[in-house]
């Protein structure tokens, strides 16, 4: 049985919380706390406010996601 991927959306960052958590806002107003996937984390790629990123959505709960591309 192969894994689905979940929704990837272009997100802004809006503001960086504690333990690698940022709050990306979409145009709508939805806000989503997104953590980067480990690929960022090794590479140790640098994510602050008001950078674009791609957010896979966490299906069960869409409040929640992980940054998995820096645009």
């Amino acid at each position: 049985m192969a894994k689905e991927e979940g929704i990837v959306l272009e997100w802004v960052v809006d503001k960086i919380l504690w333990w690698w958590t940022y709050s990306v806002v979409l145009d709508g107003g939805m806000v989503v706390h997104a953590k980067p996937k480990w690929k960022l984390k090794q590479r140790k790629i640098k994510i602050i406010p008001w950078d674009k990123v791609q957010v896979q959505l966490n299906e069960i709960d869409p409040t929640k996601g992980y940054i998995v591309y820096r645009l």
